[in-house]
């Protein structure tokens, strides 16, 4: 199966895709732009954004209202600042996402949307059942516990090692290794086509029946299941 991650910001240079091809990572690019992440999709059977794909049920229509002139709904400010999502995976693996309302992510959000309307059509279902899956690599690092310390930073090399050499247990890396380790946007990539993977073998946390309708609007960030040796299935 052949899958695509894009660790997405709000310009080319910070963005970077990857794209995995069963247990092998053949391709890996660190500038990327909207042209070249639809092409890099053709072909896949999932895509992972690691970008909110929609914002808050509550902060639409507190906006919406203020913008027509018309009361404001009354709702508690965390309904505000977090989706559904956002709440759900919190729980779960005890790190809260960012804000796509109240945070910087939302500048990502709005190149995301636009991204996911080319990739699966206008009104594409945001929970993952376009076959555009929000990911989360951060969550799926926390979930594994892989490394307790920020792997973000030009100087958190040892961390971004740590989680290689985890994931080259179970992916063939190849000449990408040292890309990845060098470079957290290129690392994240390839987290993230590993997420979209798992998410559609199911192993991913999903919205229940009621969250569903909520998600599908809102968007549903795609967490791990279970052990990082589920990446097994990613030589099927």
């Amino acid at each position: 199966m052949r899958v695509l991650g894009v660790d997405l910001a709000s310009q080319p240079k910070n963005t970077a895709a990857a794209i995995l091809d069963g247990g092998s990572l053949v391709e890996l690019v660190s500038v990327v732009d909207d042209d070249t992440i639809v092409a890099m999709a053709d072909g896949c059977e999932a895509v992972g954004l690691d970008a909110p794909l929609g914002w808050p049920d509550p902060f639409v229509a507190t906006i919406t209202a203020h913008h027509a002139g018309l009361a404001i709904p009354e709702h508690p400010p965390r309904d505000l600042q977090l989706r559904l999502t956002d709440q759900v995976i919190s729980r779960a693996i005890g790190k809260q996402p960012l804000s796509v309302s109240t945070d910087r992510i939302g500048v990502v959000a709005l190149r995301a949307i636009r991204v996911l309307e080319r990739l699966a059509g206008l009104g594409a279902d945001r929970s993952g059942k376009a076959g555009v899956y929000e990911t989360y690599p951060g969550g799926a690092v926390a979930r594994w516990e892989l490394t307790t310390a920020s792997y973000k930073h030009r100087e958190s090399q040892p961390q971004r090692e740590r989680i290689v050499v985890a994931l080259e247990q179970w992916v063939a890396l190849g000449d990408f290794r040292d890309q990845m380790v060098e470079r957290d946007d290129d690392l994240d990539a390839v987290l993230c086509a590993v997420i979209a993977r798992l998410a559609k073998a199911g192993r991913t946390i999903r919205p229940t029946p009621q969250e569903q309708p909520r998600s599908s609007r809102e968007g549903w960030i795609h967490v791990p299941i279970g052990h990082i040796d589920e990446l097994r299935l990613l030589t099927n």
